[in-house]
């Protein structure tokens, strides 16, 4: 069984144990902090401490390695894109070679056309000079002495001589030059084919060499991802503890819920619905963090609420409203820390000055980092009423207003964090 596994195993008992245990009071029912069973839950409580911080130690240590891991994972990437762009630039040299020998096969073969039509153009001048020759023997001229003899002039004859000369000549002088032209294509064919011999040698060393890049990127393959998924195994271990952590904040402030109550009386029961607005009663309201895990330097954890910031000037005056009409549980203005900007205390757990109102049917808000609370407990308040002034007391950087609800639905044993965005709208 891993370590994540058994975590989870003694944390899902832990959860039962805490089923059983968790008492149930009548309504108005009121009991001392000495209570055995607020000293029990304080107790445990103390254990969920531990159990939470326990989590997030051993998240941190995780998180070493899976910086490790990741980083040694980035590097294996430098190497398989170092691998591919050696592939791609080999790729792109066999192209071009394959373009080479594409185009000196071509030339081949219009040279080997072109040898076919010389010889068909001997074949054609000899054939023509055979047909002359026929021709003069048909004619009776069977010779060139004929030919000769024949003149009745010593013009006639001395053109007779040159005319026979001239078409000989002209008939062989053609079969030389195609002869030659063959040649000259024969010798150009030798010299294309050696090169298409050279480029494919070329060529096949090139894809070799390729080959070999792409056995070695096979191997930083299997490398990198033998570290992905031991990376996504160490991601899910995270995600696992930091669950954990989670769970164990929660049932923590489930517990404190039901502390409280015990002491100060039960709150209201219902289920969980309500109309509210939203709490910071401007337009330029936003939201600075939301409900759920947010990091805040370099630790992270579980933000149960909506931090509600305001933009434009000096923030420290704005009133904070009543999202509904109720009854105020806890007000407090012990905290003394006031900070602008950057600096926190952890005054009454770090709500600061804060107020808790039940606004019934089982909903419980929380106002908190006030400058100032304006109500008292056991004070109703209609929706719309000014409660307080926005500030940054407790544990809190520059002035917000952290909104916090729990739901204390009938018949559970405690109450339980929920995302205030389901109740309330924030401009």
């Amino acid at each position: 069984m891993t370590m994540s596994k058994r975590i989870i195993s003694l944390f899902l008992a832990l959860l039962f144990c805490l089923a059983l245990v968790t008492p149930a009071f009548a309504a108005g029912d009121k009991v001392a902090e000495d209570d055995p069973r607020i000293i029990e839950m304080k107790s445990k409580i103390e254990g969920l401490k531990r159990e939470a911080a326990e989590a997030k130690q051993k998240r941190q240590d995780l998180e070493g390695q899976i910086n490790e891991a990741r980083a040694s994972a980035m590097e294996v990437q430098t190497q398989v894109n170092a691998l591919q762009a050696e592939i791609n630039a080999y790729q792109a040299e066999i192209n071009a070679l394959n373009t080479q020998i594409g185009l000196i096969q071509q030339q081949l073969d219009e040279n080997e056309e072109a040898m076919e039509d010389q010889k068909l153009q001997i074949e054609a001048t000899r054939e023509l000079l055979g047909q002359r020759l026929r021709a003069m023997y048909m004619a009776g001229n069977v010779s060139t002495i004929e030919i000769v003899f024949e003149a009745d002039s010593f013009e006639n004859l001395l053109n007779r001589i040159e005319l026979v000369t001239r078409i000989t000549k002209h008939d062989q002088q053609i079969i030389t030059d195609l002869k030659n032209d063959i040649k000259e294509l024969e010798a150009l064919q030798v010299k294309l084919e050696e090169d298409r011999v050279d480029l494919q040698a070329s060529k096949d060393e090139v894809v070799a060499s390729q080959a070999e890049i792409k056995e070695a990127k096979k191997s930083v393959d299997a490398k990198l991802a033998v570290l992905e998924a031991y990376l996504a195994k160490l991601n899910r271990e995270d995600a696992q503890l930091k669950e954990i952590e989670a769970q164990a904040e929660a049932q923590k402030a489930a517990y404190a819920a039901t502390i409280y109550a015990m002491i100060n009386g039960t709150a209201s029961e219902g289920d969980g619905s309500a109309s509210l607005i939203c709490p910071v009663p401007y337009g330029n309201a936003y939201i600075s963090s939301g409900y759920g895990y947010r990091t805040l330097g370099s630790k992270s954890s579980f933000h149960y609420g909506l931090d509600i910031s305001m933009g434009g000037a000096d923030q420290y005056d704005k009133r904070i409203v009543a999202a509904g009409a109720g009854t105020v549980l806890i007000s407090s203005n012990g905290c003394t820390h006031n900070y602008k900007k950057y600096s926190s205390c952890g005054c009454n757990g770090g709500y600061g000055n804060y107020c808790v109102i039940d606004h019934g049917n089982g909903v419980i808000a929380f106002y908190a980092h006030l400058t100032t609370s304006y109500v008292s407990a056991g004070q109703v308040v209609n929706q719309g009423d000014t409660i307080g002034i926005m500030g940054c007391t407790g544990y809190s950087t520059g002035a917000h207003l952290h909104f916090e609800i729990r739901t204390n639905l009938s018949g559970a044993r405690s109450a339980t964090n929920v995302n205030p965005a389901n109740y309330i709208h924030v401009p």
